[in-house]
């Protein structure tokens, strides 16, 4: 009897392994995972030189591993029981205090020869637009991660990298003059205790940006826009951090911070080489999809042009990345005109959009520091 019933437990076993390598094959069809905003890995292809170079069996667990099924689930039960036991760590991702999910960067997750290309590239265009237009007018605008910028929120002994602080050495380096490089790292430690990041996202909050654009401004000697109301837009917003986990004690608020001259703004969006015009800079259709983040300016193209409701005839080149996005509203208060280039959207040159331009008054380039570091696209700028 005991012998039948180890021989049935052992059939069991094979059974729902063999069932849940089928429902994985069947399930590997898909090919982008909404819940964790990437592409999944393809099934691999099977040659002669795949399988002698270990390619394909390389392939196979990436594939098996993306599209294992009920995979979601099962990370959420993995983090969950990390929680439980009190493991701080989990996919690169610190569970820090206040419910805050913060991303994990060494020293090992960046190339130093990207590093100074993109120093090299960033700053021969930039030291030619201060020949041409001034270094007041010209400002690179960097934001630390939330792993730098809240560090009291980390657990203890939380490792952290030091290549931020390497390249702004090798920037400030090689600028003209230093008055160009605006480390916003101190103004947002100095309100490291308010809400200036998302919890369960990567961003900064529109409260973030809002004192990152009082620290822009006040180095290029303008004005600082009035905030009349702020709504909350969402109260249910789960970011990009939390789609590594699937897991966060609490859910995120996206806030509306009114500027008058954000108000009947025209943009021309510029979507794989075709013009799209709107009439606001907010998508509200975002809300209902799981980027809520989107919901300003609708997500990330390769030029957007806003005519906004300043009346000052004055434009602005703006060189970005996502962060860049929720600080538009404010930005609107001190140019007639904005020019969104994000480089990694980018169809044509950039000096194509620039040379359509009647003017230039200011250029300021607003880039997460860590993402600057591992950006592949700056070459565009030469």
């Amino acid at each position: 009897m005991e012998k039948k019933v180890k021989v049935l437990t052992i059939i069991i076993f094979l059974v729902i392994l063999f069932a849940a390598g089928i429902f994985t094959i069947l399930g590997g069809r898909k090919t982008y995972s909404e819940f964790e905003k990437r592409k999944l890995a393809a099934f691999p292809k099977v040659t002669k030189d795949t399988v002698l170079k270990g390619e394909f069996q390389k392939g196979l667990d990436d594939f098996l591993n993306d599209h294992v099924v009920f995979r979601d689930q099962c990370v959420t039960v993995s983090s969950l029981a990390n929680k439980m036991i009190g493991k701080k760590e989990q996919n690169g991702v610190y569970m820090c205090n206040d419910g805050y999910l913060i991303e994990k960067y060494e020293d090992k997750d960046f190339d130093k020869k990207e590093i100074k290309e993109n120093v090299r590239c960033l700053t021969r265009f930039i030291n030619s637009a201060v020949n041409s237009i001034g270094s007041n007018n010209v400002k690179i605008a960097l934001i630390p991660s939330k792993v730098n910028a809240l560090q009291s929120k980390l657990p203890l002994y939380a490792s952290t990298s030091k290549m931020n602080e390497y390249m702004k050495d090798m920037l400030k380096s090689k600028l003209k003059t230093q008055e160009i490089l605006i480390d916003l790292g101190d103004t947002l430690k100095e309100h490291s205790d308010e809400y200036i990041y998302y919890k369960t996202d990567h961003h900064w909050t529109g409260l973030g940006a809002l004192y990152g654009y009082h620290t822009l401004m006040k180095s290029m000697d303008l004005d600082m826009c009035t905030v009349s109301s702020k709504t909350n837009v969402s109260t249910n917003f789960r970011g990009t951090t939390f789609n590594k986990i699937h897991y966060a004690p609490q859910k995120d608020i996206i806030t509306k911070y009114d500027v008058d001259t954000a108000k009947n703004c025209e943009l021309e969006y510029d979507i794989s080489g075709d013009k799209e015009l709107r009439d606001n800079i907010y998508d509200e259709s975002a809300l209902d999809t799981e980027d809520k983040y989107n919901y300003f300016l609708g997500g990330n193209y390769g030029v957007i042009k806003i005519h906004t409701g300043c009346t000052n005839g004055k434009s602005l080149v703006l060189i970005k990345d996502s962060f860049a996005n929720c600080m538009i509203p404010y930005l609107t208060y001190n140019f007639e005109n904005i020019v969104m280039v994000d480089l990694r959207y980018l169809n044509s040159s950039i000096f194509d959009t620039l040379n359509e331009m009647e003017q230039i008054d200011s250029v300021v380039v607003l880039f997460n520091e860590e993402k600057f570091m591992q950006d592949s696209h700056l070459w565009l700028l030469e």
